[in-house]
């Protein structure tokens, strides 16, 4: 887990893909209208897509994680971030929980919940 953050945090979303297990429970609460990077993914390609869509629609001003909570096979990071959506100009910022699962050395399951509705209201 530590080690798809650092390779994350890198920009290597490829290699960051490679720790990804198929089929994946990925999923990022919200409108998938409005955000197109929201909803719920399965495959490392559905993923490369929700990166890309993120990529393409906003840019990083600031990433922080807080703490990482571990146990077993389970694990929550926490902390806090800034985009600036490219279309508007406009900023969003939200405290975030990242639960994650880890079978097998892969992660299976990823849930980011975040303030999806102050990230829509940026898009407008």
């Amino acid at each position: 887990m530590s080690e798809y953050l650092r390779r994350i945090s890198n920009g290597d979303i490829e290699s960051a893909l490679e720790l990804i297990a198929e089929p994946v429970d990925w999923f990022t609460p919200g409108s998938t209208e409005l955000i197109p990077w929201m909803g719920h993914r399965t495959t490392r390609a559905e993923i490369r897509e929700f990166f890309k869509a993120a990529g393409e629609n906003m840019t990083a001003e600031s990433f922080e994680i807080s703490r990482t909570i571990a146990v077993d096979r389970f694990a929550v990071v926490l902390g806090r971030f800034q985009y600036r959506v490219n279309a508007t100009g406009k900023t969003f910022a939200s405290e975030f929980a990242l639960e994650l699962r880890v079978t097998d050395g892969m992660i299976d399951r990823y849930h980011m919940h975040e303030d999806s509705y102050a990230i829509s209201l940026a898009f407008h």
